[in-house]
């Protein structure tokens, strides 16, 4: 299961994040699917649909490369970096129109071929420095 395991990733990262298609969130996950950010409540396929449209409005040109990736079991598990221009206020923050880097960690957890779960933990504290919200370290 491990290749295929990966290869749905691999096409949710793309289609999803990379491009925004809301279609691919439909086709690759489970229709009970929850994604987990950090200690925030789980989102729903309808609330992380709206999650990734802010994203993309946001950051208009937002790119998500996997710099590593296992697979075992029902479970996947990636390495990220990603980057985008800051276009548009995002949490209150005014855009800066600043290139925005960050990375993080996601787990997936697969269930008939499909993405059931998604677990994400970033580099917050980065991207707001970069925002200029919190001080360089």
């Amino acid at each position: 299961m491990s290749t295929g395991a990966k290869e749905l990733v691999k096409r949710y990262v793309e289609e999803f994040w990379n491009k925004g298609d809301l279609e691919g969130l439909k086709n690759l996950t489970t229709e009970d699917f929850n994604y987990h950010l950090g200690l925030q409540p789980p989102r729903d396929r309808e609330e992380m649909a709206e999650f990734i449209k802010v994203t993309h409005h946001t950051f208009p040109d937002w790119r998500v490369e996997i710099t590593d990736m296992i697979a075992e079991g029902d479970r996947v598990v990636i390495k990220w970096r990603g980057k985008g221009t800051h276009r548009e206020s995002f949490h209150g923050i005014p855009a800066t129109g600043r290139e925005i880097k960050m990375g993080g960690i996601n787990i997936y957890r697969l269930e008939g071929g499909r993405i059931a779960e998604e677990w994400e933990q970033t580099d917050t504290v980065s991207m707001l420095q970069q925002m200029g919200v919190l001080p360089a370290t």
